[in-house]
């Protein structure tokens, strides 16, 4: 979503309040006190309250924003910059963004979404078609420490990139392609071959078509 269109959709901290008990009351309320699904709203207390103990649940209880205190119009903005950059952003330009004074915060909030983030991708797998491949991503090296050249460089991060994609051919003029669908990002201990076997195993449906370069791993 870009930034323009999240601004349409969400004006204002009341926008992300009614957004977010929508998606929760789709997913269902479920009491952490008796596990009764039957609540009631508290419009007042922006609270569902359990029909059964009269256990209380709030809006942020059970997701990344528990025990926050940052308003809900942040958590959203927040999330719709971190997805709308292919080149990610850093802690200080979203505290600059966000207009929020303590960059400690800032810090805290972007790395709880992105751990949440990390979770959900845990919960499906690919499948059908799915092009495999080793990227290297810059990372920071100690100071004191000597760097070494290539692939086994400190500063980079070895990590298994995986895009489920199906293959399209045009009728007319034979031409071929592919249609990207969802991708997965793990990060490699080695170069090893059992490394990455273990990586696809786990994130790759068994029946999938894995499409890979020469490499021996």
């Amino acid at each position: 979503m870009k930034i323009y269109e999240f601004t349409q959709i969400f004006p204002n901290e009341y926008s992300c309040r009614m957004h977010l008990k929508a998606f929760r009351e789709k997913e269902g309320i479920v009491c952490k006190k008796c596990s009764c699904s039957k609540h009631y709203w508290l419009q007042s207390k922006w609270q569902w309250q359990c029909s059964e103990c009269r256990f209380r649940t709030t809006l942020r209880s059970g997701t990344i924003m528990e025990s926050a205190k940052l308003p809900f119009y942040k958590w959203y903005l927040c999330m719709a910059f971190m997805s709308s950059t292919k080149k990610g952003v850093s802690a200080l330009e979203m505290q600059r963004q966000l207009g929020h004074k303590r960059y400690r915060t800032i810090w805290v909030l972007m790395h709880k979404i992105r751990s949440g983030m990390g979770k959900r991708d845990d919960k499906y797998t690919l499948e059908r078609s799915v092009e495999l491949d080793e990227g290297y991503f810059e990372i920071t090296a100690p100071s004191t420490v000597r760097l070494k050249r290539d692939r086994c460089s400190q500063s980079k991060t070895n990590v298994a990139v995986m895009a489920e994609s199906t293959p399209l051919e045009d009728i007319e003029t034979g031409e071929k392609s592919s249609q990207f669908r969802y991708a997965k990002m793990k990060v490699l201990t080695s170069h090893k071959a059992i490394d990455i076997n273990g990586i696809a195993k786990n994130n790759i449906e068994k029946e999938s078509l894995i499409i890979t370069d020469k490499s021996t791993s």
